[in-house]
């Protein structure tokens, strides 16, 4: 029995520790809510590492004290973790309420006094203890069993309440939700039934399993969210009009020139369609040769109004496909081209000690970034870029304007993100 538990033990250990380590290499500590979750998996993994110790030593006369104070580890860190898990519930599902706050807090007295009694329990025995083969014990006592019993089963209640009542998630979420605060339940009950299995920490691991995949199923649905949005941004009736307004001019005014910004859309519309679905970086020149046709575009449609500046110090690195040229758009859309005497648009790039930086900035009229985002300017573009960015090469975007003046925008991604390939630097567009 001792050895199918540490088995078990073991397998919910490493499936801990595998989601743990991938949180952390997506960086999502940095949120509130994230570093909550990772408390949680840290919780679970002290309690799956002192089942673990408590079953190397059951039955064993001489490890008796190592059994015992496995098992005290284990049940403390089993508590930590439903706390952690009502806090994390609280913060997923937006819910602020004053009856919330107070049953979070009345979770944290429960939480910190049954780790005071547990501890307290190891050196006078009260009810957990060693018989005189080595075997851990619980008492019998109605009493103790019902002090057991009490807060897991409060813990579930408080959770089904906050799932439940939840209006910001769908039913689908719930049902994830409430999955992670039946199994820990489920586990208690049967070890208690079933004296010599244990399965509460396991069931632990089972609940975090369930809390990923919905976390990862949301990233999936913002990421195709964000795709549709790409999509339809760079599918911009406008600028197709426009472009095709100015051929059918040029083919009678330059014929010549009509047929080179032919060749310029259509390349353009080519690495749009090529571009929108692409998951992985592409090469930072590549995005480079899109923004040049998309420039030649637009300088033939508003000629000396648009002045273009290039400052490339570094160029053998990956960005997210359409992660530039949607802002050097929005630097001529809204920034120079509103001003009647056109202006200058200056792309630069080059590496620090960490980094690779972009800059896109405009002598525009600029436009304040603390004002409400209302003032016609494309934020959506922005976010979109900003959070893709984010999410596939851990980039970050920043956005620095003053009315009347420009607008600069740096894009800042790390070099063990970006860094090519011999593969990616021979990659070409079909």
């Amino acid at each position: 029995m001792p050895f199918a538990n540490i088995l078990i033990d073991i397998f919910g250990l490493i499936v801990n520790l595998i989601i743990f380590f991938s949180c952390l290499e997506e960086r999502v500590k940095k949120e509130t809510k994230s570093s909550t979750f990772l408390f949680l998996m840290g919780s679970i993994t002290l309690a799956l590492i002192g089942d673990i110790v408590r079953w190397v030593g059951e039955g064993n006369v001489s490890l008796s004290s190592m059994t015992l104070v496995g098992s005290t580890v284990a049940a403390c860190s089993g508590y930590l973790s439903v706390f952690f898990f009502i806090i994390y519930l609280g913060q997923n599902l937006f819910i602020r309420s004053r009856a919330v706050i107070a049953l979070t807090v009345l979770i944290g007295i429960m939480c910190l006094a049954s780790i005071v009694f547990m501890s307290a329990d190891v050196l006078i025995e009260l009810d957990y203890h060693i018989d005189n083969e080595g075997h851990f014990v619980h008492g019998e006592d109605p009493g103790m069993m019902l002090t057991h019993f009490a807060f897991p089963i409060f813990a579930f209640v408080i959770s089904a309440m906050m799932i439940l009542t939840a209006r910001f998630i769908d039913l689908r979420q719930k049902i994830f939700y409430m999955f992670y605060a039946v199994f820990p339940l489920i586990g208690v009950v049967v070890d208690y039934c079933f004296h010599g299995w244990s399965f509460t920490y396991i069931g632990l691991v089972i609940g975090i399993l369930i809390i990923y995949t919905n976390i990862y199923l949301q990233k999936r649905r913002l990421i195709q969210e964000q795709r549709t949005a790409l999509m339809m941004s760079q599918i911009n009736p406008h600028f197709m009009y426009n472009t095709l307004t100015t051929v059918a001019y040029l083919c009678e005014t330059d014929p010549k020139k009509a047929k080179e910004l032919t060749i310029e859309f259509s390349s353009f519309l080519r690495h749009n369609l090529n571009t929108i679905g692409e998951t992985h970086l592409i090469p930072f020149e590549q995005e480079l040769r899109h923004i040049g046709c998309y420039l030649k575009i637009e300088k033939a449609r508003f000629h000396d109004r648009v002045h273009v500046v290039y400052a490339i110090h570094e160029k053998k690195f990956m960005v997210p496909a359409l992660s530039v040229q949607p802002l050097v758009e929005n630097a001529i859309k809204h920034g120079i081209t509103k001003r009647p005497e056109g202006g200058t648009v200056k792309i630069t790039s080059y590496k620090t000690e960490k980094d690779y930086v972009i800059e896109i900035k405009d002598d525009g009229v600029g436009f304040d970034v603390n004002s409400k985002k209302d003032d016609g300017r494309d934020h959506v573009g922005l976010e979109n870029v900003k959070n893709r960015l984010k999410q596939m090469c851990g980039g970050a975007l920043t956005v620095k304007s003053l009315d009347g003046v420009g607008t600069r925008i740096i894009i800042t991604i790390p070099q063990k993100k970006a860094k090519m390939s011999e593969n990616d630097s021979m990659r070409k567009e079909s």
